[in-house]
């Protein structure tokens, strides 16, 4: 389990963090803070915490004020902001990520996942029960969707949300971006982009005529010309091929 610290002026923004934090099985929130002097004085390196999550404009003491203090009392630093103007000043103090306000569900497990990953125990917790995300869903009055990873036949971009293609021939809407699922689907190696507008799950291709995919669900794309180099290592290191002269 993950201890976890919050430092942040804004209620609104606290509350939203603690919904993502309860989300992930392998987190814990040990404290919070709504004053940085407060925190200051609180804060010990004995409190054994392993992600300190930290708002930078707050009054009294800024972010990185604070954080030249508390760094050494955290495994892991991660600046929570609604100013990307911070974000060099953030990792010259240390800090091990930088979350723009507002992000979403997927853009911080992702996060998590990265800073802990090959890390000793506590992390490992986060990593084995990943095998599902939670999603937004457009047409269910944005109701929060649990989704396993070996459902997903596709995703699909269309326009300003996603396409989420599942086994059962459902599909979800998502208020997402190709690059929400990029940072999602990092480290599975079963997802792959051969197209600009999808990233697929391997697992579920029916089949494959030259440069056409075709999914479990019937859906089809022609391999795009910058992705032909990806399509070609994937086929070389999945196609079964005989030795006999």
């Amino acid at each position: 389990m993950l201890n976890c610290v919050i430092i942040d002026d804004e209620q609104f923004a606290i509350d939203a963090l603690l919904k993502y934090i309860d989300l992930m099985p392998g987190l814990r929130v040990s404290g919070i803070y709504t004053d940085s002097l407060q925190a200051l004085q609180s804060v010990s390196s004995t409190d054994n915490i392993d992600i300190l999550f930290m708002d930078i404009d707050m009054p009294s003491l800024s972010g990185l004020e604070l954080a030249s203090v508390l760094r050494a009392k955290t495994r892991r630093l991660i600046f929570t902001t609604a100013h990307s103007r911070y974000a060099f000043e953030a990792y010259e103090v240390a800090g091990d990520a930088f979350l723009l306000k507002p992000y979403s569900f997927a853009k911080f497990s992702t996060t998590i996942n990265r800073l802990f990953a090959g890390m000793e125990q506590p992390a490992q917790t986060v990593q084995e029960r990943d095998d599902y995300f939670l999603v937004k869903s457009k047409a269910d009055d944005l109701a929060i969707i649990r989704i396993r990873y070996d459902e997903v036949i596709a995703f699909e971009s269309a326009q300003n949300y996603i396409r989420i293609h599942l086994s059962g021939q459902r599909i979800l809407t998502a208020y997402l971006t190709l690059k929400d699922i990029l940072q999602l689907t990092a480290g599975r190696s079963e997802f792959k982009q051969f197209h600009r507008a999808f990233i697929i799950s391997t697992w579920n291709i029916s089949q494959i005529r030259g440069n056409t995919v075709q999914m479990i669900n019937n859906l089809s794309f022609s391999v795009g010309d910058l992705y032909k180099k990806q399509f070609t290592s994937y086929l070389e290191e999945k196609l079964l091929t005989t030795s006999r002269k």
